[in-house]
């Protein structure tokens, strides 16, 4: 992926705090992340492969259609994908 790619990516974490689990979940794939669905409805877990001493992070998406990430899932993705920066920027 390229720098600028990941920039816009990373702007979409940065620039709004609510955020659409449909969205989150195509961002993340775009970086590389596999997005799969956790033990509990709504919940999702997210790895990547190529991220050395990176395990998994979360989300949970709630119920309904397409709903709403809360601020603070939206948080830590951010903070996750600002410290893969150069990683993930490759």
């Amino acid at each position: 992926m390229s720098r600028e790619s990941f920039k816009s990516v990373l702007s979409l974490f940065q620039g709004s705090s609510t955020l659409r689990c449909k969205d989150v979940v195509q961002a993340l794939e775009s970086l590389g992340f596999e997005v799969k669905d956790g033990k509990r409805g709504g919940h999702k877990v997210f790895f990547h492969d190529r991220l050395q001493d990176f395990y998994s992070g979360s989300f949970n998406c709630d119920h309904g259609k397409n709903p709403q990430i809360k601020p603070a899932y939206i948080k830590n993705i951010r903070k996750i994908l600002e410290q893969y920066s150069d990683e993930l920027s490759q």
